[in-house]
């Protein structure tokens, strides 16, 4: 196994850890006895570390190298499942999600640049693509797993996280074995600083952040709230199609950005939000039908075409942006991801959910959708124009 892919192998098994938990959700509720707004607190909790631990530790890996980051995020990780696989209280699992969050922020960036840094030349734009989908597959493999783990195996609270921590043992013996890739390190200071280049501020703003905040909620609610959704509205009992959900929303997103890697950013981001707006409406029926086929359906397609949101997203990023902006672009853009999807909208969703009910919460979430698509396509969009040819 050459270098790169012994990369790859790590960034998986380290990425399926963190999601690991969405399908588990379920019965931490009715062992706890929590509202459905303190499942939205499970996203919110990470987040919180996430995105801070970003900004800032990733930038650690060109200072000391790759692999003590890495060794390091691994190891974070690691105490977080080791304390998961105890089973704690509500608090302690959320302060094991806000872990979680530190390691996955000190470890992405790294990961990835390590990635990247480990390609032949002329492979790297490829390779940096394949990091992109390589991390939400990763990502989709922890619901499919605890799901099955839940289902068919003794303490379906204990096991998944044992288990995960077998797979990054192996993840650190793959990153023992390969050459640290920064020889030169970088003297300058950490900064948290996030910056919006003036010449893109009105696409980042009409754009970048209304269409990344809804892929992300969508994401968001598919790994938080549909999982409750199964259980208690459609009455779904097998774990394994509880996890499917969360697995299918990430999977089908990550399928989506390497099948239709060629469609230009317009077309994926308004087309993605349209279609992701019709397909959640699929969820929201499966309820009165009673059909677990139609919620996971569903999911699949609003994933796929949240997928291509995030991908035209990115494209866009890289298509006006000069290359002294680009890191900067790309860095807000993350963060307007992570904190527009996974903050305050939905926490939205999870005290509408208790006011009236996880259906209707989650037509609300189709409407705002649908509205955000119309928006996206009669406004933000036409902002392109002044932008001339670059930005068509």
């Amino acid at each position: 196994m050459n270098r790169v892919w012994r990369v790859w192998w790590v960034l998986v098994l380290f990425g399926l850890g963190t999601s690991l938990i969405a399908p588990l959700i379920p019965l931490y509720q009715e062992k706890e006895g929590f509202s459905d707004t303190v499942v939205t607190l499970f996203l919110l909790s990470y987040v919180a570390a996430l995105v801070p631990a970003m900004l800032t530790l990733g930038q650690v890996s060109d200072r000391i190298g790759r692999k003590p980051v890495l060794l390091g995020g691994i190891l974070i990780l690691g105490l977080a499942q080791l304390y998961l696989s105890f089973e704690p209280p509500l608090a302690g699992l959320l302060a094991a999600r806000v872990v979680q969050g530190l390691a996955m922020g000190t470890f992405a960036g790294s990961c990835t640049a390590f990635l990247v840094d480990s390609a032949p030349a002329g492979s790297r734009a490829f390779v940096a693509n394949l990091s992109a989908i390589s991390i939400r597959g990763g990502l989709a493999l922890g619901p499919g797993l605890a799901g099955v783990l839940a289902e068919y195996a003794p303490e379906p609270l204990r096991l998944p996280f044992q288990v995960h921590l077998v797979a990054l043992a192996v993840a650190t013996v793959l990153v023992l074995s390969v050459p640290e890739t920064i020889i030169e390190r970088s003297r300058r200071p950490l900064s948290l600083r996030l910056e919006i280049p003036d010449a893109e501020r009105d696409v980042f703003w009409k754009i970048l952040v209304p269409s990344g905040m809804l892929f992300s909620l969508f994401d968001g609610v598919a790994l938080s709230l549909v999982p409750v959704f199964l259980v208690r509205n459609v009455g779904v009992e097998n774990y394994a199609l509880v996890g499917a959900s969360g697995f299918l929303v990430l999977f089908s997103g990550a399928v989506a950005q390497a099948v239709l890697n060629r469609v230009p950013p317009q077309p994926a981001i308004a087309g993605g939000l349209t279609v992701a707006a019709v397909a959640s409406l699929g969820v929201v029926l499966s309820a009165p039908a009673g059909s677990v086929a139609l919620t996971l359906v569903s999911v699949a397609v609003t994933g796929a075409a949240a997928g291509m949101v995030f991908k035209g997203g990115a494209d866009l990023v890289t298509l006006i942006a000069p290359p002294q902006d680009r890191g900067k672009l790309f860095s807000a853009y993350y963060v307007a991801c992570y904190l527009g999807g996974f903050s305050v909208p939905l926490l939205v969703i999870g005290v509408l959910s208790d006011l009236v009910g996880l259906t209707l919460a989650l037509l609300f979430l189709s409407v705002a959708a649908a509205l955000g698509a119309v928006w996206t396509w009669a406004v933000g969009l036409r902002s392109l124009d002044r932008l001339g040819p670059t930005g068509r």
